[in-house]
């Protein structure tokens, strides 16, 4: 596993193209507007602004509500209150020109810390170029909320 990574890389950027990784992303709805919470970031090699529910990796021996407490911890220096699991997705997609494989626990989520439902953006702290931000549940011209089968989920 590596450790250390520059800034702006994610750890899908150093895992073999046959490596599966499993991820655990929480969906926050605001409780004032139903916008979601997500990661706002850029696919490189498309040109394209993406969005995904925040989380990360789950860690060997870690549950997927532990991984999720931890990465916002690292990600957005906050906690959240973990709730029901939603589902697992299964992801295969390209991003910056290179395949990927994800298995995707979601849970719904809140955060504990009252000021996180400002207006943002908030930096992502392991990767400065991506920012956590409110997108309206519904709109024209938003960016795409990705992977795409989390649609069946909510």
């Amino acid at each position: 596993m590596i450790e250390e990574r520059p800034d702006g890389a994610s750890a899908s950027d150093y895992l073999p193209p046959t490596q599966i990784r499993v991820l655990s992303l929480a969906l926050i709805r605001h409780p004032g507007t139903g916008a979601l919470f997500v990661t706002e970031y850029l696919d490189p090699a498309r040109d394209e602004t993406l969005h995904r529910p925040a989380g990360g990796g789950i860690e060997f021996g870690e549950t997927s509500e532990q991984a999720l407490r931890r990465e916002f911890r690292e990600e957005f220096d906050t906690e959240l209150e973990v709730g029901e699991r939603l589902g697992v997705v299964e992801n295969i997609f390209v991003f910056n020109g290179r395949p990927g494989h994800e298995y995707i626990v979601v849970h719904e989520a809140t955060f504990l810390d009252r000021a996180m439902l400002g207006h943002g953006p908030w930096p992502v702290l392991d990767a400065p170029s991506d920012v956590g931000v409110w997108r309206p549940a519904t709109g024209v011209d938003l960016p795409r909320l990705v992977p795409d089968a989390l649609a069946d989920l909510f």
